[in-house]
C-alpha cells in the first residue's frame, strides 16, 4: 500500500512519517509540490499513484491570512479540492486534517461533527471551503462517478509536538528567561500532541471499519490558553507565574472563537493532554 504524506517538514506531518515508517511512504513539501499550481497538485497524483494520500500541509498563519486570505483560501481552499478530485480519479483514500478554528466558538459545550460550520477570520474560512470543496468532490454521484469517493477529513486543535512551532515551546522558551507571563484565559479548546494524532490516524486507517467522514480527533480534556499555559510550567518544573487575561486585553489581527472544543462521537477517545504533555515535555531534557 503506498501512502504519500503531503507536508512533512511540518509538526503533523514530521508524526505522520514515523506513524507510516514500515509503509511504502513517499513524504513530500512544498519544494516537491506547489499547493498554489492545480497542474502540478493533479499532474503528481497522477505520476505517483498512490493508495492513501495524506495531507498535512496547509496556510496556517492565523493572523497573517487575514491580510493574505486569498493565498489562505488556494492552500487551505481549493488545493484540498484538486487533491480531492485526483484522489477520486484513482480511487485513492485521502485524509485531510482541518481545524476547530472553523466553528464560530459560541457553544460552550463545544461542537461536533455534524454541527454547522461559521468562522469567525479568514483562516477559519479557508480551511472551510477546503471541508467543502474536499465533500463535495468526493460525494458527487454522476455517470463517472457512481460510487462516492474515499476519505476522511479529521478536525484537530491546538497542535504541539516535535518539528515545529507550536504553544508548548513558547510557553517554555519564555518561562525560562520571565518571571511571569500573561496568556489569554477567556478561550477555550483541547490540546492535541501530533505523536498520538498521528497514531490515532494509521490506526483508523488499518482498521478499515469506519466510513468516509467527518471525525473529531484530539487529546482528552478542556482548557483555556492561561490553563494550557499553567499545566505547561507546572509539567516543565519551572517557577513563572501565569496571568490569565481577557481576549480585550490581548489583541490579535484575526479574531479567535472563545469556545472552539471539539467533541468526539465517532471514535475511541485519545488518553488525556496532560498525559501527553508530560511526555512531550520530558523528551525536551
Amino acid at each position: 500500500m503506498r501512502v504519500l504524506i503531503i507536508g512533512k517538514n511540518g509538526i503533523l506531518g514530521h508524526e505522520m512519517q514515523k506513524a507510516f515508517h514500515d509503509f511504502d511512504y513517499i513524504a513530500i513539501d512544498k519544494e516537491d509540490l506547489d499547493l498554489t499550481d492545480q497542474d502540478a497538485i493533479f499532474g503528481y497524483i497522477m505520476s505517483i499513484q498512490p493508495d492513501i494520500v495524506i495531507n498535512c500541509a496547509g496556510y496556517t498563519d492565523v493572523d497573517n491570512a487575514e491580510d493574505n486570505e486569498n493565498l489562505a483560501l488556494e492552500i487551505n481552499g481549493h488545493a484540498v479540492g484538486l487533491l480531492a478530485k485526483a484522489c477520486r480519479e484513482i480511487n485513492a483514500r485521502l485524509v485531510h486534517f482541518s481545524t476547530d478554528y472553523v466553528f464560530k466558538g459560541d457553544q460552550k459545550n463545544g461542537y461536533n461533527e455534524e454541527d454547522s460550520p461559521s468562522p469567525v477570520n479568514a483562516y477559519g474560512r479557508s480551511k472551510l471551503l477546503g471541508e467543502e470543496l474536499l465533500m463535495d468532490e468526493m460525494e458527487m454521484l454522476d455517470e463517472l462517478n457512481p460510487v462516492e469517493g474515499k476519505y476522511f477529513l479529521i478536525r484537530t486543535s491546538w497542535l504541539f509536538g516535535e518539528n515545529g512551532k507550536n504553544f508548548v515551546d513558547t510557553i517554555l522558551q519564555n518561562a525560562k528567561i520571565k518571571d511571569e507571563l500573561k496568556i489569554v484565559g477567556d478561550q477555550y479548546g483541547k490540546p492535541t500532541f501530533a505523536k498520538d494524532l498521528a497514531e490515532q490516524v494509521r490506526w483508523l486507517i488499518s482498521t478499515n471499519e469506519y466510513p468516509s467522514g467527518i471525525y473529531h480527533i484530539t487529546n482528552d480534556g478542556v482548557v483555556s490558553w492561561a490553563e494550557f499555559a499553567q499545566k505547561i510550567v507546572a509539567t516543565a518544573g519551572l517557577q513563572t507565574t501565569i496571568i490569565p487575561c481577557s481576549t480585550e486585553q490581548y489583541p490579535t489581527k484575526a479574531r479567535r472563537p472563545f469556545y472552539s472544543i471539539l467533541r468526539n462521537n465517532m471514535l475511541p477517545n485519545l488518553r488525556n493532554f496532560e498525559d501527553a504533555l508530560k511526555e512531550y515535555i520530558s523528551t525536551k531534557k
